[in-house]
């Protein structure tokens, strides 16, 4: 019966925040590594010009977005601690820079602008939250190779610790976390029924005890099937609370912010390209910073236009203290990344199960992990994937909206093998909506995307998802599953959602 216990602990999920923002997270005190100045009133901003602004590629079918906005009030500015002169090897370095906003209290921001020091090699910028306890990991990244900040491509290259949400599907505490009473012994009967070892799984969580990536990897190296494990999880109501869900609402339980809040954000709280205008939030929003929390930049740089030094900074405006917004969501959506090499293709990393173990002996449990969650979710089998035609890889996933909301903004993120990205309301029925249609897919022109009119979401509605990839671009062929690298893949989208207006 302890035996029994033990795996009904194991097999609850419960989730902490979506986004990578700590929920009463100590304070702490931030490596300083930029520099901040506080505005009382006024400053504006002015929009660059030298580029068509990134709505320019967008399909035809896509709602109307923003594209000018107000001048933005400044009252915080944080600037790179010092000037960044770009790597001499790269001619696209991704750089992520320590920002400390030095909040003493939960602030709400309702607008920013990223200001490059040097547009002619800033390409794009994302900006993420992360909470303070992760500073001794920034701590281990930052100045390594003797300039400010580290290289980074895809995210920030921090996994979640206790409380955090950063990407941490592979950390204790973090994405999955332990309770108890998820599971009964009918439920493990049905599991074994499905074809799980559940002796061996029992096993393995015995072994990792809290840190369940770590288990499921044991139990994968035990001979378990992951993918057949998580399905039967998922199948039997225990991959989360509500099953297969949206993954809009923090700690909802759902099967989605699971894997999504294991994923972190890509995101982040805000981006920038060349073109874009100043963020404003609808009126009455805004993004929420907890006290202590730390922005952490993504630089992109473009070195072909040269390698001058950069600077760049961001101007946040902030809602009076202690003031009373509704605090803006995302609702994350994802696919599996599957790409098989193409047919002829030979080498021992175009087999599936060598390239998950390789991934796995360098980045650790989760690279085993994740790929099989996400075919768990959207009930696939990398048999799905194998006869595509390789210059024209699809895969798409369903999630459900779980309560009324309104969508505000949408993003996509693929990496460079990517061709096309959609997103779809309700697909095939009377109510269908194109939400995003990128038909020729750049990565690096990724922007974020305000629509001029918000789009009523119903609890209920069904949102897909669908990222086509050409696996022909590829130098090294090799199978593709989803990863950080710039030899993996993503299939990410995102909404920025406001509740709906009670009736």
């Amino acid at each position: 019966m302890n035996r029994m216990l033990l795996l009904s602990a194991a097999l609850c999920v419960s989730i902490g925040a979506g986004l990578v923002l700590a929920q009463n997270a100590p304070a702490q005190t931030p490596p300083a590594h930029s520099t901040h100045t506080q505005h009382d009133h006024g400053g504006s901003s002015q929009a660059a010009t030298e580029r068509p602004h990134p709505a320019s590629q967008l399909g035809q079918q896509s709602p109307r977005v923003r594209e000018t906005a107000p001048p933005l009030r400044v009252d915080l500015e944080l600037t790179m601690r010092q000037p960044y002169v770009p790597s001499e090897k790269l001619s696209d370095d991704y750089r992520c820079f320590v920002l400390d906003p030095g909040l003493t209290e939960d602030r709400f921001f309702t607008g920013f602008e990223v200001k490059p020091g040097n547009p002619e090699v800033v390409h794009h910028v994302i900006l993420n939250a992360v909470p303070p306890e992760a500073i001794s990991q920034i701590r281990e990244l930052d100045g390594q190779d003797g300039q400010d900040g580290w290289s980074c491509f895809g995210g920030t290259g921090l996994q979640a610790g206790p409380g955090g949400g950063i990407g941490g599907m592979g950390s204790p505490g973090g994405g999955l976390k332990l309770g108890s009473g998820a599971a009964s012994f009918g439920a493990l009967m049905k599991l074994q029924e499905r074809g799980v070892n559940v002796n061996a799984l029992i096993k393995a969580l015995q072994e990792h005890r809290g840190n369940v990536p770590a288990a499921l990897a044991a139990y994968q190296q035990a001979g378990g099937d992951l993918t057949a494990l998580l399905s039967a999880l998922q199948a039997e109501g225990l991959l989360g609370a509500g099953g297969l869900g949206d993954g809009a609402h923090a700690g909802s339980g759902d099967a989605m912010t699971v894997i999504t809040s294991g994923l972190g954000d890509v995101f982040g709280v805000g981006s920038w390209v060349p073109g874009s205008v100043p963020t404003h939030f609808p009126e009455g929003t805004g993004r929420l910073l907890k006290k202590g929390t730390l922005l952490v930049m993504q630089v992109h740089y473009n070195t072909l236009a040269g390698r001058e030094p950069d600077r760049t900074s961001v101007q946040l405006q902030l809602a009076p203290a202690g003031s009373q917004l509704q605090p803006l969501t995302g609702m994350s959506l994802v696919a599996p990344v599957e790409i098989p090499c193409p047919e002829g293709a030979t080498g021992e990393l175009c087999n599936r199960d060598a390239l998950i173990r390789k991934n796995t002996a360098e980045d650790g449990p989760r690279a085993a992990m994740t790929p099989a969650a996400l075919l768990a979710l959207c009930q696939k089998k990398p048999e799905d994937y194998a006869k595509q035609n390789p210059k024209q890889v699809v895969s798409t996933c369903d999630m459900r909206v779980r309560e009324d909301a309104l969508a505000v903004g949408v993003n996509f993120h693929m990496h460079t093998l990517g061709t096309s990205g959609l997103l779809e309301l309700n697909p095939g029925t009377n109510r269908e909506q194109v939400l995003l249609e990128i038909p020729n897919w750049d990565f690096h022109w990724q922007g974020s995307y305000f629509y001029r009119e918000p789009i009523t979401l119903k609890k209920g509605d069904t949102v897909r998802i669908t990222c086509t990839w050409d696996t022909t671009l590829n130098p090294e062929p090799r199978y593709i599953v989803w990863g950080e690298g710039t030899r993996d893949e993503m299939c990410l989208g995102g909404l920025t959602l406001m509740p709906a207006p009670r009736e």
